[in-house]
C-alpha cells in the first residue's frame, strides 16, 4: 500500500498539474519539454536506473520476452477487430490495432514500475522499455502504420532512427561505465535528476491528454483499451507462471505489459492518416484505467 501511495501521488499530482495548466500556456511548451525529455531527460533516467540495476539472471532474455509480448498484443488485438459489429474503414482498424500494441513504456512506464518492484528487477524494467520503445514503436508499430496507412507501404523509412535512439546510447554507455566510481555530486545529481524527470514526465502526459479533443472515438476504443490494460498484463501473468517465473521479476513485466497506449500512437496516426479521435480516446481510456487495475496486478502476482 505504501508503494502504491509513493508512486500514485506524484503521479495524480503532476499530472493533474498538466490538465489544469495547459489553457494558459502556449502550445509550443509542450513541444520543448516532449522534446528535452525525449533527448535528455529519460536518458539521464535511464542512464541513473541501469547504473544502479544487477544485470545479472536471466535479464537478457527480456528483449525475447517483449518482442512475444509485442506479437501476441497485435494479433490478439488484430482478432479482436473480427468481433466488431459495424464495418470499420482501413484507416479506423489500424488505429485500433496500434492503439491496443503499443504501449507507453517510456514515460508512464519507467515512472510507475520501478516504485512498484525491487531495484533487482529494475534491469528487467529498462531491457523491457528500450526493446518495446526501438523495435516495437520505430519497427512494429511503423510496419502497422505503413499497412494500414495511405501508403500501404512503410516507404521512406529510416532505420537509422533506431539508432539514433537517445535512450539507447544511454543504456550502453551506463552499463559500459558502471564500474568506474563517480564523484559523490554526480552520482547525488543522478540519483536527483530520477523524480525530476518523472515529474515532468507526468506534467506533459496531463498537458497531451488535455490537447487531444477527444470528442470521437470513444465507441472503438474500448477494444483496445480491454487488450491494453487487462487482457496482456493477465496472459503476460499467467503465461510467465506457467514458464515457472515468478516475483519481482514477473511482477515487473506484467506491470510493463499493462501500461497505457502510448503517445506515439498519435503521431503514427497522423503520418499515415490514420484515424486520431480512436488514439486519443484510448490514451485517456488506458491511462486512467491503469490507476484501477494496477492494485490488481500487485495483488495477483506478487
Amino acid at each position: 500500500m505504501e508503494s502504491l501511495v509513493h508512486v500514485y501521488t506524484p503521479l495524480i499530482i503532476w499530472t493533474g498539474l498538466g490538465l489544469l495548466t495547459q489553457r494558459w500556456l502556449p502550445e509550443l511548451f509542450p513541444q520543448i519539454l516532449g522534446r528535452t525529455l525525449y533527448w535528455v531527460g529519460v536518458p539521464v533516467q535511464i542512464f541513473a536506473l541501469v547504473r544502479h540495476t544487477n544485470f545479472q539472471g536471466l535479464v537478457w532474455v527480456v528483449p525475447l520476452l517483449t518482442l512475444a509480448v509485442l506479437g501476441i498484443n497485435l494479433g490478439v488485438t488484430w482478432g479482436g477487430l473480427r468481433w466488431c459489429a459495424q464495418p470499420l474503414t482501413a484507416a479506423q482498424q489500424g488505429s485500433v490495432v496500434l492503439a491496443g500494441t503499443l504501449v507507453n513504456t517510456g514515460f508512464i512506464g519507467l515512472g510507475v514500475v520501478p516504485g512498484l518492484v525491487d531495484p533487482e528487477a529494475w534491469g528487467w524494467v529498462v531491457s523491457y522499455s528500450l526493446t518495446n520503445n526501438v523495435l516495437g514503436t520505430y519497427g512494429i508499430g511503423v510496419l502497422v502504420a505503413g499497412y494500414f496507412g495511405a501508403q500501404q507501404t512503410p516507404e521512406g523509412y529510416n532505420w537509422q532512427k533506431v539508432l539514433l535512439v537517445p535512450s539507447l546510447w544511454a543504456f550502453a554507455l551506463s552499463y559500459g561505465c558502471r564500474s568506474l566510481p563517480f564523484p559523490p555530486w554526480l552520482e547525488w545529481g543522478l540519483d536527483q535528476a530520477v523524480p525530476v524527470v518523472i515529474s515532468a514526465a507526468f506534467v506533459l502526459t496531463g498537458w497531451r491528454l488535455y490537447q487531444l479533443g477527444f470528442n470521437r472515438g470513444w465507441h472503438l476504443a474500448g477494444l483496445p483499451t480491454l487488450v491494453r490494460i487487462v487482457v496482456m498484463p493477465l496472459l503476460v501473468g499467467v503465461g510467465l507462471t506457467l514458464l515457472g517465473l515468478r516475483g519481482e521479476q514477473r511482477l515487473a513485466l506484467v506491470l510493463m505489459a499493462g501500461m497505457p497506449t502510448a503517445m506515439a500512437t498519435l503521431i503514427l496516426a497522423e503520418e499515415h492518416q490514420l484515424n486520431r479521435d480512436i488514439m486519443a480516446a484510448t490514451i485517456a481510456l488506458s491511462t486512467l484505467g491503469i490507476l484501477f487495475l494496477i492494485p490488481l496486478w500487485l495483488w495477483c502476482f506478487p
